[in-house]
């Protein structure tokens, strides 16, 4: 694991806007609970403002897969993204503003599909839908999974290691990489060391966290590997960058998977950026920037 050990006072001041925010909705509240309930139902529609900031449109005429371009294109590679929320939420103006980043200084083309969301739709749908969007994009593109550069954030993170999961079991090829940043490695949240760094995190509730886990979860068990990838095997796969900040409370999950890459020998190289919080890579502080081009030169460099 490696250790950036700057932390600048923009990130520290960020911490208390963030606090006062309140990223994540309060779903033990009856009345939001209901609206994420029925926002669950309604499909997706590409807002303008989207479309006019960060030039995202449908991708293939699909209103449930989004892609954004650069200005100048590098067709060697393309960028799988899924984002996060909690299996719950859709992408934000943060996801939007990070994707376009990386896709000017990657000049990579990047496809983001709005996968179902919880809790209308479970784990197992998702989980799915996301495989056959990763196959007909293949498809659609005519290049090999090794022309993909996977990546995902939270939720999405946890999402693109049960992707990749589904592609080794269906013995299909799999993606040339994976980047993850702030990943939800295990939705059971059972890691004793969470309620150790809760106090410190801006962003992200363990009950709340616990509540999105009950509504995704479907009929899996909290600890089946495909939500949960923290108990899976990644054994002979691709190369698994991770980043994560001491300041999440998914953080001690993310060192907990690098010490069962060192044990069992997968190709896995974690991050950690003391301080940082939930998803800091998409916050215009300092340490965010340097994790964007950290990401930027493991996509140039495989």
């Amino acid at each position: 694991m490696a250790q950036k050990r700057q932390v600048s006072t923009t990130g520290r001041l960020m911490k208390y806007i963030l606090q006062g925010l309140h990223v994540l909705p309060d779903l033990t509240n009856e009345k939001t609970y209901q609206r994420a309930v029925t926002a669950s139902q309604k499909p997706y529609r590409l807002a303008f403002l989207y479309r006019l900031l960060f030039g995202a449109t449908e991708y293939n005429g699909r209103n449930d897969v989004l892609e954004i371009s650069p200005k100048y294109v590098d067709d060697r590679q393309l960028i799988f993204y899924l984002h996060g929320g909690g299996y719950w939420d859709q992408p934000s103006i943060m996801h939007y503003r990070l994707l376009k980043k990386l896709a000017d200084q990657t000049q990579h083309r990047i496809i983001m599909p709005i996968y179902p969301k919880a809790p209308q739709h479970q784990a197992q749908e998702t989980i799915q839908w996301t495989k056959d969007a990763f196959l007909e994009t293949l498809e659609k593109e005519q290049i090999g999974a090794n022309q993909i550069v996977l990546m995902g954030d939270s939720a999405g993170a946890g999402l693109a290691l049960s992707l990749l999961q589904q592609l080794r079991d269906a013995k299909l090829a799999l993606p040339k990489q994976l980047i993850l940043i702030s990943p939800w490695f295990d939705i059971s949240d059972t890691n004793h060391e969470m309620k150790a760094v809760q106090p410190f995190d801006p962003m992200l509730e363990i009950a709340v966290l616990d509540l999105m886990a009950a509504g995704y979860q479907g009929e899996l068990d909290l600890d089946d590997p495909l939500i949960s990838p923290l108990y899976a095997d990644f054994a002979n796969m691709p190369a698994i960058n991770v980043i994560t900040g001491t300041y999440d409370v998914l953080h001690p999950d993310a060192v907990k998977f690098q010490e069962l890459a060192d044990d069992g020998g997968w190709d896995v190289h974690t991050t950690i950026y003391p301080e940082m919080y939930h998803d800091f890579p998409e916050i215009p502080i300092p340490e965010g920037k340097a994790a964007i081009q950290q990401m930027v030169q493991l996509i140039k460099e495989r």
